[in-house]
C-alpha cells in the first residue's frame, strides 16, 4: 500500500506537540511518509500532501502566518490541528498576560479561525499513541472512531470551566476521574467523586473535556458543544 504523504508545520507554541509527533513516527513509518523540518533541510518536499499536521496557534497579527495557513490548506487534502494550541487556542490565549489589550498585543487563535480544519486532536500535548491511533483509523476509513476529532474541528474553545458547567453542574458526571487523570497542569481534583477546578491552573487546553465520556458524548451527539 502506498504511504500517506504527511506534512508537519509548526507555528507559535512549545515543542511538546512536535516531540509527540516524532515519538509517534517510528510506529507509523510503514504507513506514512512524514515531511517534518526536523528531518530535512530546506523547504517542504512536495507540492501536494494527503495530510497536513499543524501544531501551535495562529498569530492573527502576522500576515505571513495567515497566508502560510491558506497555502497549506490548498496543498493538503486533509488538515489536522494537532495539540490544544492549534485546536482550541490553549495556553496561547493567555499571551497578553491578563493585561488590558492594546493594538500591539499579539492575538492568538486556533487554526480553524483562519482555515477549515478536518480533524482536531486536543491535548497538551496529545500522546504519541493518540496520533498512532488517529492514523490507524484514518487509513482504515473508520469515521465512527474519528467522529469526536471531526466534530471538535468546528469548535474554537473548550476548558475545565466548560466541563464544570456542562457536565458537573448539570448532574451528568459519573465520577470516573478521567478528567483528573488527563489534566496536564493538575487543575482538576476529585472531591467526593466530583471534579473541582483550580481556576488559576487551567490553561484552557480542553483535554479534560475531550477525555470526559459524558462531555465527548455531548459533542458527538449534538455536533457541537451545548
Amino acid at each position: 500500500m502506498e504511504k500517506l504523504k504527511v506534512l508537519h508545520v509548526d507555528f507559535a507554541g512549545c515543542e511538546g506537540c512536535n516531540v509527540s509527533i516524532i515519538r509517534a513516527y517510528p510506529k507509523l513509518m510503514d504507513s506514512i511518509e512524514l515531511d517534518i523540518s526536523y528531518l530535512r533541510d530546506g523547504p517542504p518536499k512536495y507540492d501536494e500532501y494527503d495530510v497536513a499536521l499543524i501544531t501551535g496557534g495562529a498569530c492573527m497579527n502576522e500576515p505571513r502566518v495567515l497566508e502560510e495557513l491558506k497555502e497549506i490548506r490548498e496543498k493538503a487534502k486533509v488538515v489536522v490541528a494537532f495539540g490544544s494550541c492549534a485546536s482550541l487556542g490553549g495556553i496561547l490565549r493567555f499571551a497578553r498576560g491578563g493585561q488590558e489589550p492594546r493594538p500591539d498585543h499579539r492575538n492568538f487563535q486556533p487554526i480553524n479561525s483562519v482555515i477549515p480544519v478536518d480533524y482536531s486532536i486536543p491535548g497538551c500535548p496529545p500522546t504519541p499513541q493518540m496520533l498512532q491511533s488517529f492514523f490507524k483509523f484514518f487509513m482504515a476509513g473508520n469515521e465512527s472512531r474519528l467522529r469526536l476529532f471531526k466534530v471538535t474541528a468546528g469548535l474554537k474553545k473548550l476548558s475545565g470551566f466548560d466541563l464544570i458547567d456542562d457536565v458537573v453542574l448539570t448532574g451528568l458526571c459519573i465520577g470516573c476521574g478521567a478528567c483528573e487523570l488527563s489534566c496536564p497542569t493538575g487543575a482538576i481534583r476529585l472531591v467526593e467523586k466530583r471534579p473541582t477546578l483550580i481556576q488559576e491552573r487551567c490553561i484552557r487546553c480542553g483535554t479534560c473535556y475531550i477525555r470526559c465520556p459524558r462531555a465527548s458524548q455531548l459533542i458527538c451527539l449534538g455536533g457541537e458543544k451545548p
